[in-house]
């Protein structure tokens, strides 16, 4: 399809371009140069939705798509060429040809963070500097049929430009080519960034901070496994998130980073480093007196330490998938062992908990999350400093009074009114204030988040403030879900004599300003994405039956902690965007463990008749699981009958055990009786039976006219007796009869 419509649109905008660009503006050949032709091996075909195509206004407008995949150096030097690389891909349906590249720079400096801001908003075919030209085009691609890509490289010497004042400059790369229509001056493709001057003259350096933040979503499957663990071979492996922010950090050597790390990801990765098991009921103590250990069960001076609570991965007994997976989680927490070595190291509270939302619906929730250290750093000797703050650098009042002192509090700047000092205090507090507009990315078009877009913008958030009157320390986290595509190149492209790259805890020692809390901005978007009640509440029901389960298993102290760590991470800052999903699995947990709960059954008589007021009766109880418990048999009835608890059964194994329950006050009648199996503290496994108790008591009548018939025989047989001993030596008469 011809693209007479682009014409159309771009028509308006050429004079007012070729006006601003009539200075150096000169005609560009229409054939390419010679001594810049394209290699066989520089031309290759790519399916028009390529990730090279920038997903901005550029695919609209423009049929060639450029990405810058390197500045060198990443400053304006003092002598010397700057080096530009990168790739220009027809995006059109339509072939191209005669495509040559020049190099442009902006007319003036910028030289406040609001202009480099704006600078990101500027539209795509607006005319933002002047093309280079005098010496032709730089590179030259003959032609290029749709979606076939051409890398090239510009070399741009010192005495090509020339820059009025120091700032930050526009700089980028034009594509003018040959198409359906007449070559003009329009270019038919364009790259921007940003390009910092400092003059060498200048003196100084301004702190930089870049914070490695790792944190994400961690959705457990009911039996304590992780769920979705495809997405989690994806995010590990090479090209995913996870892995490219690890060798991003790792890339930086020397250079001191911080890491922001949640101990929840990295628990969550050693699972999956041990082929992914699910919730262990095992024994975590060794056998207490009276108890034999079974073959292959640890002996008393084998304790066993939180860390050894899962088995370890055997690759023979694991699916191919997972044995993968655990290879590549193994690797993973290697390579982060070695990166976080020497660095600072920030450890957001356990599951990166919705601080703002645990604020306003169970803030105690918030001191528990931030005493759990989790189990891989610990494991390393590396201590890690508690600290605060979302994905998006909000945090409100409520929230931020919730830091206990030495809490490093990360906050964003767009919540003041004014450009922040980088540390202010407000109440007890201390902020550390990071930088939006670094984290935000390049210009369009082109992709905002590549590696050259986010490095070339920290670097002029860095220059505007060391060249400002009062300059103050640069603190950027991360993007939230960025990918760097170029984690080698990143850092050693920071090397600027006016940069001082450091730890965000040498720019928290600095000078701070003071802040009322009340004048903090926290939108009311942020309110609406906060995680609701519900939430929380499931955390705690979630938290309380991993206690029940853990008073039942005679021997194991720690799966109402692993309950716990799993159920923290349902309350993240993650979950707000699955929140729904978050509370499936809640949901899901606590029914696998009211089912272990009630593989302990308590049975009851099919009824009970007792003749006194008082006695025992038998129950049974059994265990259906495969590990020992501790359960109590409690027993309940109405207000005329006063009925006790069994004591603490222990019992095996697959077993079971009749006990006896004592009545201490039985009324006359019927009684309905529940028996329920309970945990040592009472909380009821959830079986239950129940069945009617009578009392054969016998009235008072009664006893009465017993205890009277009872006299009488008595006297009788009395004065029976006397009789017969008071005439025991009456004579007998000689003539009686005989008896017949």
């Amino acid at each position: 399809m011809v693209r007479s419509s682009l014409r159309v649109r771009a028509l308006g905008a050429t004079l007012g371009a070729a006006a601003c660009l009539a200075p150096t503006l000169a005609a560009a050949p229409a054939v390419a140069s010679a001594t810049a032709g394209p290699t066989a091996a520089s031309l290759r075909a790519r399916p028009l939705s390529s990730a090279t195509a920038a997903p901005s206004r550029a695919e609209e407008t423009e049929p060639l798509s450029i990405v810058l995949d390197d500045v060198s150096p990443s400053a304006v030097p003092r002598q010397g060429p700057i080096v530009v690389t990168g790739t220009v891909t027809n995006v059109d349906t339509e072939t191209w040809s005669a495509v040559n590249l020049y190099p442009f720079f902006g007319r003036e400096p910028m030289r406040t963070a609001a202009a480099l801001e704006a600078a990101t908003r500027v539209p795509v075919d607006q005319a933002v500097g002047e093309r280079l030209t005098d010496r032709g085009p730089l590179d030259s691609v003959a032609e290029l049929a749709p979606g076939q890509s051409y890398d090239f490289t510009i070399t741009v010497r010192r005495s090509d430009y020339e820059l009025p004042a120091r700032g930050v400059y526009w700089f980028g790369v034009h594509a003018l080519a040959e198409g359906p229509l007449p070559r003009d001056d329009v270019a038919e493709g364009r790259a921007r960034t940003l390009l910092p001057y400092v003059p060498e003259r200048l003196e100084g350096s301004v702190e930089t901070a870049v914070v490695v933040p790792l944190r994400r979503f961690i959705d457990y499957a009911a039996d304590g496994s992780l769920a979705d663990v495809e997405s989690w071979r994806e995010t590990l492996d090479d090209g995913g998130r996870l892995r490219g922010r690890l060798d991003l950090g790792a890339a930086s050597g020397a250079t001191p980073i911080t890491w922001l790390i949640d101990p929840a990801l990295l628990d969550a990765v050693r699972r999956l480093s041990l082929g992914n098991p699910p919730r262990s009921l095992e024994p975590t103590q060794p056998p207490g007196e009276g108890e034999e250990p079974e073959d292959g069960e640890p002996t008393p001076s084998e304790t066993i330490s939180p860390e050894e609570q899962e088995p370890e991965a055997d690759d023979e007994e694991l699916t191919p998938q997972a044995a993968q997976l655990a290879r590549v989680a193994t690797d993973w927490l290697s390579d982060l062992r070695e990166a976080v070595a020497g660095d600072q190291v920030l450890t957001l509270p356990y599951g990166d908990i919705d601080v703002a939302g645990a604020a306003r619906h169970d803030p105690e929730l918030v001191d528990l999350a931030v005493r759990r250290e989790g189990v891989v750093l610990p494991s390393w000797g590396v201590s890690g400093s508690p600290a605060m703050g979302s994905p998006g650098g909000y945090l409100d009042t409520d929230g931020i009074a919730l830091a206990a002192p030495g809490t490093t509090v990360l906050v964003s700047d767009r919540m003041f009114a004014t450009d922040p000092p980088a540390v202010v205090t407000t109440g007890e507090q201390r902020l550390v204030v990071t930088s939006s507009g670094a984290a935000a990315g390049g210009p369009l078009p082109g992709p905002r988040l590549s590696s050259v877009a986010v490095r070339q913008r920290l670097l002029s958030e860095a220059a505007v403030r060391f060249l400002s009157r009062a300059p103050r320390p640069l603190v950027m986290v991360l993007p939230p879900q960025w990918n760097p595509d170029d984690a080698d190149g990143f850092f050693d492209a920071l090397d600027a004599d006016w940069l001082d790259l450091t730890t965000v805890a040498d720019v928290a020692d600095g000078p701070a300003g003071t802040v009322e809390a009340d004048r903090l901005s926290y939108p009311r978007r942020e309110v609406e994405s906060e995680l609701d009640g519900a939430a929380f509440s499931a955390v705690r029901r979630l938290a309380r039956d991993g206690e029940t389960l853990q008073n039942l298993l005679t021997r194991n102290d720690q799966v109402a902690g692993v309950v716990l760590n799993q159920a923290l991470a349902g309350a993240s800052y993650s979950a707000r965007l699955a929140p729904s999903t978050a509370l499936s699995s809640m949901t899901s947990s606590r029914r696998w463990i009211d089912d272990q709960l009630g593989a302990v059954h308590v049975d009851g008589p099919t009824g009970v008749t007792l003749s006194g007021g008082s006695g025992n009766f038998a129950a049974t109880v059994t265990n259906t699981l495969d590990e020992p418990v501790t359960v109590v048999v409690s027993a309940t009835s109405d207000a005329q009958v006063d009925l006790g608890d069994s004591e603490p059964q222990l019992l095996g194994a697959g077993s079971s055990a009749t006990v006896l329950l004592p009545v201490h006050r039985l009324r006359q009648g019927v009684h309905q009786v529940t028996l329920r199996a309970v945990d040592a503290e009472g909380n009821p496994l959830g079986s239950a039976d129940s069945f009617p108790m009578r009392s054969a008591q016998v009235s008072t009548v009664i006893w009465v006219i017993l205890a009277t018939g009872s006299s009488i025989l008595f006297l009788a047989i009395a004065v029976r007796l006397v009789r017969r001993f008071r005439h025991r030596h009456d004579p007998v008469a000689a003539d009686a009869a005989e008896p017949a």
